[in-house]
């Protein structure tokens, strides 16, 4: 006979009843900004006409954007709040990002091509740690043999490694990535990509450049804690799993980001599209009713 759950901890049916009124205001809201986000992605794509790779990093952090907060409804509206804050931190880290490279406009190019770079060394360092001819290579298969679960993942052909990570090494010396890859190879350790051409070193200072400094120290850094397992302040207040007091917040906050980055993205690719419209016609009112909540 299946397993119970001890209902003063796990009650799924009586969380759900709980979260119910707000969830009927906030799954709307976030339900209208994911569709419309998704037909902006769409459209913004097919009118991006930079350069090379030029338009690539706000589509994609845009769409990520997009993905956690379809996240966070689906979670919000089975009353599971603690399991969305991680998706609304990557939500925040993701806008950050999106706000840094459209900051000025002169420095566009240079910044979405930053971003592109520091992601392909990301993928990079990554082919060649599970490349075990590599230097990195022999040091992750002395760890991965001591790590009985991990052991047992089958990792891609080397054939496959290595032409994808040449591919990407290919990619890095086209002619409108050189300066870019450069000065992320001036760096001794390895960069974020924001703190390439002397721009903010760590998230905190890029935060405090977009005046969202204060957000960063309230709320990220709160929402790390739970993503790192470092926070122990829910099993304190109640001991309950789905406790769903922390709902509107998610949402709200969630919400914001997304309408921020289609309200950002819109004007860089589609600057002749109004917005105001459809705001006031489907967001504003879930919004106004979201915000006066307690």
């Amino acid at each position: 006979m299946p397993t119970e759950p001890l209902e003063s901890i796990l009650y799924r049916d009586l969380s759900k009843v709980e979260a119910k009124p707000l969830v009927e205001i906030a799954s709307p809201l976030l339900q209208e900004l994911v569709n419309y986000g998704s037909g902006a992605l769409a459209r913004c794509a097919a009118s991006a006409s930079g350069g090379p790779d030029e338009d690539l990093a706000i589509l994609a952090l845009y769409r990520h954007v997009i993905e956690m907060a379809d996240g966070v409804d689906v979670l919000l509206s089975q009353a599971c709040c603690t399991p969305a804050i991680p998706l609304v931190r990557g939500s925040f880290e993701a806008l950050l990002s999106i706000e840094y490279i459209l900051e000025q406009p002169q420095e566009y190019t240079r910044r979405s091509l930053s971003w592109l770079v520091g992601y392909v060394h990301q993928r990079l360092d990554m082919y060649h740690r599970l490349d075990s001819t590599t230097p990195k290579g022999k040091q992750f298969k002395a760890v991965l043999d001591e790590d009985e679960a991990a052991s047992r993942i089958r990792l891609p052909p080397l054939d496959e490694l290595q032409r994808a990570a040449g591919n990407l090494e290919s990619l890095l010396a086209k002619p409108h990535l050189r300066p870019v890859e450069a000065e992320f190879k001036r760096h001794r350790r390895t960069p974020r990509w924001h703190a390439l051409f002397r721009g903010p070193p760590t998230l905190l200072a890029l935060a405090e450049r977009l005046h969202r400094g204060a957000q960063y120290e309230m709320l990220y850094r709160y929402w790390s804690r739970i993503a790192h397992a470092q926070d122990a302040l829910g099993l304190i207040a109640t001991g309950r799993l789905r406790d769903p007091r922390e709902l509107v917040g998610i949402a709200t906050f969630t919400s914001t980001f997304v309408l921020r980055a289609t309200r950002l993205v819109i004007a860089r690719l589609r600057p002749g599209e109004d917005l105001r419209p459809w705001y006031i016609r489907e967001v504003r009112p879930h919004l106004s009713r979201l915000r006066r909540l307690p």
